[in-house]
């Protein structure tokens, strides 16, 4: 049998767990389930990456790193908030439309984490915030951190609201009208704090 360099058969468990995840929730997923999709010897799952829970994690930063991939793919000309976030909002959803397994996975992973390891989806969530919060805080007309704080968790809210929509009814269309509706409301928001903020 020929070897395979470890971070490509890392990938390989890292993709077959979001399929078995995707469709079979976290119970379902089991190692040797995960390594079977992988093509993989259980064993070699085990010593990649020891323990499941260190593979949910890393379930948990290749879409971190996706979505931040995907995100640095489109132009930034010097927005503002307001069209960054309009922006960000649009691209996410989209992304999640053309990544279904990844968006069910990571919907299976938070609930499992909160029934059995609240740690995991503690330090999952506060990753996203951290990183759209740290978007956010690099734009033109950035809000103070404390209302940058609120704004970024009202925004995963709504991130998350569209994706465990799209979950449900799997409407594409739908579910970026629904987006683009968000994203205005968000820019009419913004819009009006800086006019209230002027006029101070």
């Amino acid at each position: 049998m020929a070897h395979v360099p470890a971070e490509v058969r890392r990938q390989q468990f890292i993709d077959a767990a979001v399929t078995v995840i995707a469709h079979e929730g976290v119970d379902g997923a089991t190692t040797r389930r995960i390594a079977e999709v992988a093509g993989a010897p259980l064993a070699a799952l085990h010593y990649v990456f020891q323990t499941k829970e260190n593979l949910l994690w890393a379930v948990f930063e290749e879409l971190a790193e996706l979505l931040r991939a995907d995100f640095d793919n489109i132009e930034q000309h010097g927005r503002n908030l307001a069209a960054e976030a309009r922006q960000l909002l649009l691209s996410m959803v989209a992304w999640g439309i053309k990544n279904p397994d990844y968006s069910r996975a990571q919907l299976e992973i938070w609930l499992w984490g909160e029934r059995n390891d609240r740690e995991i989806a503690s330090d999952a969530y506060t990753k996203f915030i951290g990183a759209w919060k740290d978007i956010f805080r690099d734009v033109r007309g950035s809000l103070p951190e404390d209302e940058l704080e609120s704004f970024t968790r009202v925004f995963t809210a709504i991130v998350d609201g569209l994706a465990m929509q799209f979950t449900t009814e799997a409407d594409p269309e739908a579910t970026m009208r629904h987006a683009a509706m968000a994203a205005d409301m968000i820019e009419a928001y913004l819009k009006r704090r800086r006019r209230y903020t002027a006029s101070i």
